[in-house]
């Protein structure tokens, strides 16, 4: 599993609505600032994330986005899964991928099966809440560059 660009940024926009859950719905722009993530790549990805009924977003001057469940309902695995698609270790493993010749036969599938399920046991496990209490004890919110 490999995090791109797309699901750091989503993630940390994720983040900064779980860290401010309860006050109202935040703007774009106040999030790309908070979070230093580009505005318009932060829309797209807002996007992403409302499309997989993890935000809900509003239009107009009194709009923006916010958690549409409480950040301790939400885990890493599901947010991680809505911008990255998924969290398979090889492409044979990704959802829809077809089914290889040596797939009968092939010894690395049953490792890849068990990356596959410990990397969606250890994300499921973690919630948005989670991730704000660790940030809340480094005392600011944690960007990480790429």
């Amino acid at each position: 599993m490999k995090i791109t660009q797309k699901g750091e940024y989503g993630l940390h926009a994720l983040l900064e609505l779980a860290g401010r859950y309860g006050e109202g719905p935040l703007q774009s722009a106040l999030i790309a600032e908070r979070r230093r993530v580009p505005v318009a790549y932060l829309q797209q990805i807002m996007l992403s994330l409302q499309r997989a009924g993890l935000v809900h977003s509003e239009r107009g001057p009194r709009g923006g986005h916010e958690l549409a469940r409480p950040p301790a309902e939400i885990s890493l695995l599901e947010a991680i899964q809505a911008l990255e698609g998924s969290t398979a270790a090889a492409a044979c493993m990704e959802p829809g991928a077809p089914t290889c010749a040596q797939h009968d036969r092939c010894v690395l599938l049953p490792i890849w099966r068990e990356v596959d399920e410990a990397v969606q046991r250890i994300l499921s496990g973690v919630s948005l809440a989670d991730l704000v209490r660790r940030e809340r004890e480094f005392g600011s919110p944690l960007m990480y560059y790429i």
